[in-house]
């Protein structure tokens, strides 16, 4: 799954959203791209579970393809 995240500044960010999306069930790995702002997320993960996730740790975030 490819997603669009706003508010990442900063390599910290990078690790934060990277530590979000590998907690959540079914997400086997997560590429997150701090010049583009996306992330691919690999496995078998609901997009409004990774939405939910990374809003609640303060990064909105939009899928691009489910």
């Amino acid at each position: 799954m490819k997603i669009s995240i706003a508010n990442m500044k900063c390599e910290g960010c990078v690790a934060t959203v990277t530590q979000v999306l590998a907690t959540l069930p079914g997400c086997s790995a997560a590429d997150v791209d701090l010049a583009s702002g996306q992330a691919i997320v690999y496995g078998e993960v609901e997009p409004q579970q990774v939405k939910d996730a990374l809003a609640e740790a303060g990064y909105p975030a939009t899928v691009l393809e489910a």
